[in-house]
């Protein structure tokens, strides 16, 4: 019974994981990476379902399945009372939970397992070892095909270009890097009687869709004079600190200043 009630769980398994990510396809648009979102999300939904199933879905259903062996309960009636005490006992997996998400969903599953354990005892006797074997590979092939299909019906990567890394780095928002320019150039403006620069370039590496931006902010007051450099490395959705060069300035940052130096230069 055990060897059973595992392969009817492996089943109800992948039935709730590419049932539930279903809505979470997308064939065709512009979402280049479609088809590692689909993934993604069946992955996480597997390491909710798997374990529910194969350890409180398990076990409950033998349970119940000793339980009408040893009252000697056959036919439509026990087809009857037994899917209702599955539904019933999934109902209240979400209970214990306190999610009535998780109520619908382990009503759903105890359904289906009752279900494809009763299809199992009907139609095993019937079923050679070849035809098993593909039967057990038929959910793994499915979601290639569905992985496979989303990744051909996508659009090309595109690619990641300078631009895009100074986009990124400055999209952030609560740094001192909001107070430079949001693309490559340069604004000039005063503060505290000094005259200001604040510069962003962005340069290539040896590593492809990898760049260093910086952030140099220059400043002069007479004869007194100084700069200040920031580097990040940036790649496609991640950046990290280079580090710093030269002397922090000597006025309050102000993105007042920022604002107006900016409408000076482009007015």
């Amino acid at each position: 019974m055990l060897w059973r009630k595992s392969a009817v769980a492996y089943f109800t398994a992948w039935t709730m994981v590419l049932g539930v990510s279903f809505p979470y396809m997308t064939l065709g648009g512009e979402a280049w990476q479609a088809a590692g979102n689909y993934a993604s999300w069946a992955t996480i939904i597997a390491l909710y379902a798997v374990p529910s199933i194969f350890l409180y879905g398990i076990l409950v259903s033998s349970l119940l399945e000793l339980a009408a062996r040893k009252l000697n309960a056959a036919g439509p009636g026990e087809w009857l009372a037994s899917g209702l005490m599955h539904v019933i006992f999934g109902l209240l997996f979400g209970f214990v939970l306190q999610s009535s998400l998780f109520s619908i969903m382990g009503g759903a599953a105890a359904i289906l397992f009752f279900v494809i354990d009763r299809l199992w005892l009907m139609f095993l006797p019937y079923l050679k070892r070849k035809s098993r074997m593909l039967l057990l590979s038929a959910p793994i092939l499915l979601l290639g095909i569905i992985v496979g299909t989303v990744y051909m019906l996508s659009p090309p990567k595109p690619p990641f270009t300078s631009l895009d890394a100074v986009a990124f780095a400055t999209s952030g928002s609560g740094s001192t890097i909001d107070f430079f320019p949001k693309q490559v150039g340069v604004v000039k403006l005063q503060i505290e009687g000094y005259d200001v620069e604040r510069e962003t370039t962005v340069e290539g590496t040896d590593v492809q869709e990898q760049y260093l931006v910086h952030f140099i902010e220059r400043w002069r007051k007479g004869e007194e004079s100084g700069e200040y450099r920031m580097v990040y490395e940036v790649t496609r959705g991640s950046m990290g600190a280079k580090g710093g060069k030269g002397n922090q300035p000597p006025y309050q940052r102000s993105s007042y200043g920022y604002i107006r130096g900016i409408i000076d230069n482009y007015c």
